[in-house]
């Protein structure tokens, strides 16, 4: 059983950060540009600290039925201003007003948190900004713990 606690009113706040974006990338590819990213930060031996963090812009249909997403990978880095070339960099991203759960469970059941949240923003009649903010605290191949937050209008 997975216990999914929706909560209000809670802040995201990333510092000293590291981000690769893509736009209009075919949902079957972002892992792909996940662990490449991941793979980036590992060969550059980066000092990270804090949690990968993924941003999903929203999600288009093409004509032809595939499915294409803008999003965002990025980690913290205690010398993220030497990466100026290779990455996106900002000192501060800051999501003020979110509303958020916490998923412990079955990578494939990941779904069901989105699902909450999508149902909690319709039941309590708020607009979202389009955002889906995914923290991965802990993410192995079957089992999946993150923080997810989804912006409030």
């Amino acid at each position: 059983m997975i216990k999914l606690d929706v909560k209000e009113d809670q802040q995201l706040v990333l510092k000293n950060v590291l981000m690769k974006t893509h736009q209009d990338i075919a949902v079957d590819k972002t892992f792909d540009k996940f662990r490449a990213f991941v793979n980036q930060t590992d060969r550059s031996h980066i000092q990270k600290f804090g949690p990968l963090v993924a941003i999903n812009g929203g999600t288009t249909i093409r004509d032809d039925g595939t499915l294409l997403t803008d999003f965002s990978m990025l980690v913290q880095a205690h010398d993220y201003k030497h990466y100026q070339e290779q990455f996106i960099i900002k000192d501060r991203l800051e999501f003020p007003q979110c509303v958020s759960l916490k998923f412990k469970g079955p990578a494939e059941l990941l779904h069901y948190a989105h699902a909450k949240l999508d149902l909690y923003f319709h039941d309590n009649d708020l607009q979202t900004t389009g955002e889906v903010i995914t923290v991965f605290i802990h993410d192995m191949r079957d089992y999946i713990e993150a923080d997810i937050f989804k912006p409030v209008v």
